[in-house]
């Protein structure tokens, strides 16, 4: 049964009753939900590359290149990594796109098929992810406020338990306010919740474009000084460790490039619109992380990297005070940095929640499932997932942040990293098994094969003339099957 909430502007599915599990059997339509291709206009490319630069572009950026260039010492092998975390987050996004291409599904709905309930333990893995961006964005609050965040000298290898109240437990405070301000506003109206996001997105990406072409200029305008951080890398020697952690971290600021192909059937011809949408969004935030590194390290001196390493986190203030004089300017800037930084734990926020209510409709959970999947009847939210998903992050904060004398961010991003590529490690084996097993399958790559030229001509004919017929059969109404995709040569 649907209906239509002309006060929030949302559409309400009341929950259909496929048996005990809540779920349909595999082969069955898929569950219904709010995203109901058939009730959805089809996406395309310029909007899945917007969706994906936003949940792609993190609060990583603004965290981690200080603590990577104090790791690995040379300015040239941070570029490297920045690099190699694209190309990485590229394939892995390409995958994902091929692999529910294959079976015409949504990724989201393939691990109810497929995989099953694998993904659900990210229902507790992910809070850690928002936990990492929520300090961040505390962090920044407090330079915001203070003008700067340094621990002692003496405190730094102490545990959160033995250490003062300010700054380590107000930022802890910070946080966790923060989180219940996103919840409490996903609860109450999905609209809002979806205006607010979207300029928060507008801000962040504005915000770090401007890092990227102030710090550019500053290279070009005082490029001999700029230059000696170029030229010779930090003192100290770099081990596999600190390679190794600061790959962790990387992945951690390009994650979110395969939340898109949870869309993939609310796209017009998937297979290619997908493809196009993720490589441009990968490699548009590729190249913003590449520029905001060079920006870091033209305008930052070696000093303040090496010694003061609690600063590293927040990396963005002193690079903000090394161009302005004035104050009001810097923390006007880290201002922004800290509403960037709570768009992206609001985008974590949302989408953690509809895993949550997913993994309730399999009775992933041994209690409560029942109350999870449900969706509030006036205000078309997830309410008791939000709800669970808030007080489950804020114990993290709270208890497990302040039990280890590593940084919560280091911590909590580094937790959710070695899980979560686990499990994108063994999707890319499921792919490989699949080309294996099944050679022959429609998929959007296929290997290159010689063809001869009219051959290749008469299948651009026919492709022309499906996508014709498929014009004029529709007549301006939503095919019924949404994934349909042209196999061919890329």
């Amino acid at each position: 049964m649907i209906e239509s909430n002309s006060g929030d502007n949302t559409i309400h599915l009341q929950q259909h009753n496929h048996g005990n599990d809540g779920l349909p059997p595999i082969g069955s339509s898929p569950v219904p939900s709010i995203h109901d291709p058939s009730l959805l206009s089809k996406l395309g490319v310029y909007y899945g590359i917007g969706m994906n630069v936003n949940n792609v572009l993190g609060s990583g950026i603004v965290t981690t290149p200080g603590i990577i260039w104090n790791s690995v010492k040379s300015p040239v092998i941070v570029l490297i990594l920045w690099l190699i975390g694209g190309l990485v987050s590229m394939a892995g996004s390409l995958t994902y796109v091929e692999l529910g291409a294959m079976h015409k599904i949504s990724v989201y709905q393939m691990n109810f098929e497929i995989i099953k309930n694998i993904q659900y333990y990210f229902s507790a893995i992910r809070p850690g992810i928002i936990s990492a961006v929520l300090q961040s964005a505390a962090q920044y609050f407090w330079c915001t406020i203070t003008g700067s965040y340094n621990l002692e000298e003496e405190d730094r290898n102490k545990d959160g338990w033995k250490l003062k109240f300010f700054p380590f437990w107000c930022i802890k405070l910070i946080a966790i306010t923060f989180l219940w301000i996103i919840t409490i506003y996903h609860m109450l109206s999905n609209t809002w919740a979806s205006y607010i996001n979207q300029t928060l997105a507008v801000i962040k990406f504005f915000t770090y474009l401007t890092i990227a072409i102030v710090g550019i200029c500053r290279f070009f305008l005082d490029r001999e000084k700029s230059l000696s951080n170029w030229q010779e890398p930090l003192d100290g020697d770099a081990n596999i460790a600190a390679y190794s952690s600061s790959v962790l971290l990387i992945m951690f600021s390009y994650d979110g490039w395969n939340n898109l192909n949870y869309s993939l059937d609310e796209f017009k011809n998937p297979g290619k619109q997908l493809i196009k949408s993720n490589s441009i969004s990968v490699g548009i935030v590729t190249i913003m992380y590449l520029l905001v590194n060079v920006a870091f390290i033209s305008v930052i001196p070696k000093g303040d990297v090496l010694d003061n390493k609690t600063t590293n986190e927040t990396i963005a203030v002193s690079f903000f005070n090394h161009l302005f004089r004035s104050d009001a300017i810097v923390r006007m800037f880290t201002l922004l940095i800290v509403l960037s930084v709570i768009g992206t734990a609001a985008a974590n926020v949302w989408s953690g929640s509809r895993v949550i209510v997913a993994a309730a409709r399999s009775k992933f959970f041994p209690i409560y499932s029942d109350q999870l999947k449900n969706w509030h009847d006036n205000y078309n939210t997830p309410i008791n997932a939000l709800l669970a998903q808030c007080i489950w992050c804020s114990l993290i904060i709270l208890f497990v942040g302040s039990s280890f004398t590593i940084t919560s961010y280091e911590l909590f991003s580094k937790f959710a990293m070695y899980s979560f590529w686990i499990f994108y490690f063994a999707t890319g084996v499921g792919l490989l098994v699949l080309r294996r097993q099944s050679p022959q399958k429609k998929r959007p790559f296929r290997k290159a094969e010689n063809v001869p030229e009219n051959e290749i001509i008469q299948r651009k004919e026919n492709r022309r003339g499906k996508q014709k017929d498929r014009n004029k059969n529709s007549n301006g109404k939503i095919p019924e099957s949404t994934s349909e995709f042209y196999p061919g040569t890329y």
